[in-house]
C-alpha cells in the first residue's frame, strides 16, 4: 500500500468514524445502542450447538463493532 493510498484510507476511516457518532450520538441512537447492548452486549454466545454460538457472536461483534468506532478518538 503506497502513502497516499495509507493516506486516503485513513482519511476514510476518520469520516467512518465521525459518521457512526453523528449516528448514535443522537437522542434515538443512544435508544438503539441501549437496546442493543440488552440484546446482544451483555449476554454469552455459547450454545451447545456450535453453529447457533457462531450465530450469536455474530450479532454480538457487530454491537462492539459499533461501540469501538464512536469509542476512537474521542476527546
Amino acid at each position: 500500500m503506497s502513502e497516499t493510498d495509507y493516506d486516503q484510507y485513513e482519511r476514510d476511516h476518520i469520516e467512518l468514524v465521525e459518521n457512526y457518532r453523528q449516528c448514535f450520538d443522537t437522542d434515538a441512537g443512544k435508544k438503539v445502542l441501549e437496546d442493543l447492548k440488552a440484546a446482544y452486549g451483555d449476554r454469552l454466545s455459547y450454545e451447545q450447538d456450535p453453529y447457533h454460538t457462531a450465530y450469536k457472536e455474530g450479532q454480538r461483534s457487530l454491537y462492539l463493532r459499533i461501540i469501538r468506532l464512536i469509542e476512537q478518538r474521542k476527546e
